[in-house]
């Protein structure tokens, strides 16, 4: 009885891991609803909605129905540089000409006249307290709802040529720069990272942390790994099997495996980069990515990968969307991704719910006394996994994200 169980375990999570590798695009363009092809960043709200700068106004897309606002709405510029979402849902966008933001109302400007250091917006990352960090082409400016904090090379700031921005778990900042590297501030020292401590370039295009503190940095000379201890690891290049060592940005899906979006302008070669498994997969405009110039991207909470390019915008989906795994389920569960407990409608009293990870381990299994059922998962640790329902005749997989 036990072999068999184990048996059509085993075969009941390879069926799932096949289809979990049956990839596909989604592709998206003004014929669906961007204002613009052209597309400069991507950000993904707390309820998973996705929103877009173009060169033509900004667009929101909650998985049907497009939503585009312009300089009409209340932006100060429809040619919007960079994207990106707070703690509060509001929505950020730099320009040439300075900021907008939107609080899901209406959208509110701020300049120079206000205390941004520089109109020209490079970059935008807000942190979990509350701060806006806005990168420019002339120093780096502090948001905190109320008044700008700047730091340019008279503050102390080794570099103002700011390329990218990235807030780890203690809300430090970390600065991406054009030729100066990269830079810690933890809010009074500025701490710099070169090619002497391991970069391989010191021009940062992307930075992405995961949550043991390990920071991936992206170049044009491939991506630098810094350990917690910001101690240099190794380096990713092509000849790790990337597609080219030419980063535009890094994303990191619920499992903390890194996406890199890659774009080498002289070659017109771009993709992404998967690294899954210790090994790198790359997808390109032949597996259905709809233009090779790659720009921005980041996952979501079902970890689909958004990727912004130079004409149109990809819906990357790794894996199956959970109907194949929970074939025959007539039933729902949600929330999925979820936090604390996940609720299972449509079973059987005294059904048994099991959480298992890839590697096959039951981590948690209980019976249900009522229909809907809970699972409590607030003691699983972030990540993918598998949630197993099985009553007196059958038995359901399918994939949860837990965060």
């Amino acid at each position: 009885m036990n072999t068999k169980f184990n048996f059509h375990m085993l075969c009941l999570l390879l069926l799932i891991r096949g289809n979990l590798m049956a990839q596909s695009f989604n592709n998206y363009t003004t014929l669906n609803g961007l204002p613009d092809n052209n597309v400069n960043g991507v950000a993904v709200d707390h309820n998973n909605v996705k929103w877009f700068g173009t060169q033509s106004g900004v667009a929101r897309f909650d998985g049907s129905d497009w939503e585009v606002y312009t300089l009409a709405n209340g932006l100060i510029d429809n040619y919007i540089n960079c994207i990106a979402v707070d703690k509060y849902d509001h929505i950020w966008v730099g320009t040439d000409i300075g900021l907008s933001t939107f609080n899901g109302t209406q959208w509110t400007s701020l300049t120079t006249a206000n205390g941004l250091i520089n109109n020209t917006i490079s970059y935008i990352a807000a942190g979990e307290d509350g701060n806006v960090w806005i990168g420019t082409n002339a120093g780096l400016s502090k948001y905190d709802g109320a008044a700008f904090t700047n730091y340019n090379a008279a503050s102390g700031l080794p570099s103002e040529m700011i390329s990218y921005i990235a807030i780890d778990g203690s809300n430090n900042a970390w600065i991406g720069t054009w030729i100066g590297g990269l830079i810690k501030f933890d809010g009074t020292t500025f701490t710099t990272f070169t090619t002497a401590n391991g970069l391989p370039d010191n021009n940062i295009t992307a930075i992405a942390i995961d949550n043991s503190g390990n920071k991936y940095v992206g170049t044009y000379y491939g991506i630098a790994k810094l350990n917690n201890s910001n101690a240099w690891v190794t380096t990713y290049t092509s000849a790790n099997g990337m597609l080219n060592n030419y980063v535009k940005d890094l994303a990191l899906n619920s499992s903390q495996e890194l996406w890199a979006g890659i774009y080498a302008d002289y070659l017109q070669e771009g993709g992404i980069d998967w690294f899954h498994l210790s090994t790198w997969t790359t997808y390109d405009v032949g597996d259905g990515l709809v233009n090779a110039m790659v720009k921005r991207l980041v996952t979501d909470q079902n970890d689909h990968v958004w990727i912004a390019t130079g004409n149109g915008v990809s819906e990357f989906i790794p894996g199956s969307d959970g109907q194949t795994e929970n074939a025959g389920f007539q039933g729902s569960i949600y929330p999925n991704p979820a936090k604390d407990f996940i609720s299972i409608s449509g079973i059987s009293v005294g059904s048994e719910m099991s959480i298992i990870d890839s590697k096959g381990t039951r981590l948690s299994t209980q019976k249900t006394g009522t229909n809907p059922g809970n699972i409590n998962i607030s003691n699983i640790l972030p990540g993918m996994y598998f949630l197993q329902v099985k009553d007196e005749n059958s038995t359901y997989m399918s994939k949860i994200i837990i965060r």
